[in-house]
């Protein structure tokens, strides 16, 4: 476990403070991403290089390390081994089936990293379309998750979407004419495992107005990991509890998970920025905040976390007594 010194450096001792630090209770790594790591990390250590297919974490920091053990991403299996490796890897983002029938031609190994919550998703979108259900993916269309849950759903009656005018459909069931296209009558969705739970339901409460009607059937299931909703509600009494005035959400720059911690922090009221690293603290955002709430994405590794609160308490802002959180080696999430 990292955790920061309560203890400020000795050219600080007699600082005048501006303010203080709180860290959310839970922020940084999550069980999924350093099952993903460990699972790696050892492969690349027991037999050599290995090559993920994409990211396998969204932070850059940590991908460095990687690279330092032989784990080095490749954008496709072709491409990694073009590069010579005989090895690839399913990040924890989960990918489509065509992954594993394209390491075989290529007669490479294929390691699995996908992350066990994600891949109950990508069962459940199996599920619900032979259940006869119209499939909508709620989170990014560009986000291999996504990509990936709709791979595993092997059908071309599933679309990616954020907001109801993503979809094929403008008119409720039962209101035909000229120019409407109304939904099927059964419709389901799944969320990306990172997505906001309050924006979710709002999207889920419109496209249900549209579908129900007519006797339609709507389905909803709420798929947003366990670590995610407790990330996104320690951020929450960050504001309610502790009345920070500012919020940094420390993640990689694509890091979706962090991405929605910053924009909830903003939906609460609270000057929110992403950053990726400590350097990127702006003083100007400091002028006015005498308590800055810490919280990090779940790729965000406790040492970038310690560097910046470490940051803070060099300009002036005192760390919290006792650290970051602790972690449980025996923490596993609800499935």
């Amino acid at each position: 476990m990292v955790t920061v010194s309560s203890a400020p450096p000795p050219s600080l001792i007699d600082a005048p403070r501006r303010g203080r630090v709180v860290v959310a209770t839970e922020l940084g790594y999550c069980w999924g991403v350093r099952r993903a790591l460990d699972i790696i990390e050892d492969a690349a250590r027991e037999s050599g290089p290995i090559a993920p297919i994409g990211d396998v974490i969204h932070n850059p920091q940590v991908v460095l390390r990687l690279r330092e053990v032989g784990v080095e991403g490749a954008p496709s299996v072709d491409e990694a081994v073009a590069r010579g490796f005989r090895r690839v890897a399913i990040t924890a983002h989960g990918m489509g089936p065509h992954l594993a029938g394209e390491a075989q031609n290529a007669s490479v190994e294929l390691v699995d990293t996908t992350c066990p919550l994600v891949t109950k998703v990508q069962r459940l979108a199996q599920k619900l379309v032979r259940q006869g259900y119209f499939l909508v993916v709620y989170g990014d269309s560009y986000h291999p998750e996504v990509r990936g849950v709709i791979g595993w759903a092997g059908t071309s009656k599933a679309i990616a979407a954020k907001k109801i005018a993503d979809l094929p459909w403008n008119a409720p069931r039962g209101q035909g004419g000229s120019g409407n296209v109304t939904p099927p009558r059964k419709v389901a969705v799944v969320s990306q495992t990172t997505k906001n739970v309050d924006e979710l339901m709002k999207f889920a409460h419109e496209l249900q107005s549209m579908v129900a009607p007519e006797g339609g059937e709507f389905r909803l299931c709420n798929t947003i990991c366990e670590p995610t909703s407790e990330r996104q509600n320690a951020l929450k009494r960050l504001v309610q509890q502790d009345k920070v005035d500012l919020i940094l959400a420390i993640g990689g720059r694509k890091s979706s998970n962090t991405a929605r911690l910053a924009e909830v922090g903003t939906s609460l009221g609270v000057t929110s920025y992403h950053i990726e690293r400590p350097e990127e603290v702006q003083e100007a955002w400091l002028n006015e905040a005498h308590v800055v709430g810490v919280t990090a994405g779940a790729s965000t590794p406790d040492d970038v976390i310690e560097a910046v609160v470490t940051e803070l308490d060099r300009r002036g802002f005192a760390p919290p007594e006792g650290g970051i959180r602790p972690v449980d080696p025996d923490y596993i999430p609800a499935f």
